[in-house]
């Protein structure tokens, strides 16, 4: 998911997504020069959290 839809639908501004990809808080894919959001991984860490009830 593009870096810009991600921040629509979690309401967080793009910089701070980013800031998070950069600091390795949220899954990237590169796919050429894009980099995405990856949000099957990132769903799939949530649902494996011990603090998911």
């Amino acid at each position: 998911m593009t870096i810009e839809r991600f921040s629509e639908l979690t309401g967080l501004s793009p910089d701070t997504v980013r800031g998070q990809l950069n600091q390795g808080n949220l899954p990237l894919i590169k796919v050429g020069r894009r980099r995405l959001v990856n949000v099957a991984l990132f769903t799939a860490e949530c649902l494996q959290s011990e603090d998911w009830q």
